[in-house]
């Protein structure tokens, strides 16, 4: 969440999900619940309901929502609902806002979650973490968001798309695409850990977004936050 951002107060609206304020309606971003996923608990409702404020996060989407982080104010110090919500294991992590230190703070509660076994991490049906090696699960799964794990086999790229292929054949495997004008902030986002984008062949990674069919199944990066490599190259050349 950016630092100075302006919050207005909301209450939550009898539609689930929705925040309220002054003819605005807002929605928790970067979250994305599971189809299998049980029903979300509801602390901000209720006679001893906290204060709740939204720092506006982008435009309106085609509901006349606009995504927002929500401040949760239970008397006991202020939190992230999306934060929450996370460590509880209720969703996940679906970044398109959030960037360095916030999304860290997501990511991380995620993390939590999942270590205990919390919420949809509890049943595996629910929140399970594909394999970009079997492409037949993924294709099952056009048209939802998704978390896939594995090493990319090789690069592509033409002048405007940058391609990262899991597997030898294209017509059938998984492929990730970025655009090419993305290609520096996704360089950015990785320089911690000492990678960039066209130095990731064999590099083990972490990937979420939306599976589409494009010969094999397909997933368009559009946030850096979204591609992570799991192995730190600085640290495997001894922290040089």
């Amino acid at each position: 969440m950016p630092a100075g951002s302006t919050s207005v107060p909301v209450v939550r609206d009898e539609e689930g999900g929705v925040f309220a304020s002054s003819g605005e309606r807002y929605f928790a971003g970067d979250l994305y619940r599971p189809r299998n996923a049980s029903g979300a608990r509801d602390d901000t409702a209720g006679a001893a309901a906290p204060r709740l404020e939204a720092v506006p996060a982008g435009e309106e989407n085609r509901w006349g929502l606009r995504p927002a982080w929500i401040v949760v104010d239970g008397g006991k110090g202020k939190q992230l609902l999306q934060a929450v919500r996370l460590l509880r294991g209720e969703a996940l992590f679906a970044p398109d806002r959030a960037e360095g230190a916030c999304a860290e703070i997501l990511r991380q509660a995620e993390a939590e979650a999942r270590s205990k076994s919390a919420g949809l991490w509890g049943d595996k049906n629910a929140a399970p973490i594909y394999s970009t090696a079997r492409p037949e699960p993924l294709k099952k799964m056009t048209g939802y968001y998704v978390i896939a794990a594995g090493r990319i086999v090789s690069l592509g790229k033409t002048e405007r798309t940058r391609y990262l292929n899991f597997g030898n054949y294209w017509k059938t495997d998984f492929t990730v695409t970025l655009n090419a004008s993305d290609e520096a902030l996704f360089d950015a986002a990785l320089a911690p850990s000492g990678w960039q984008v066209d130095a990731l062949a064999g590099a083990s990674v972490e990937l979420r977004g939306i599976v589409q069919q494009w010969d094999g199944p397909h997933i368009a990066l559009h946030h850096p936050e979204q591609l992570v490599v799991l192995e730190d190259k600085r640290a495997a050349r001894g922290g040089r």
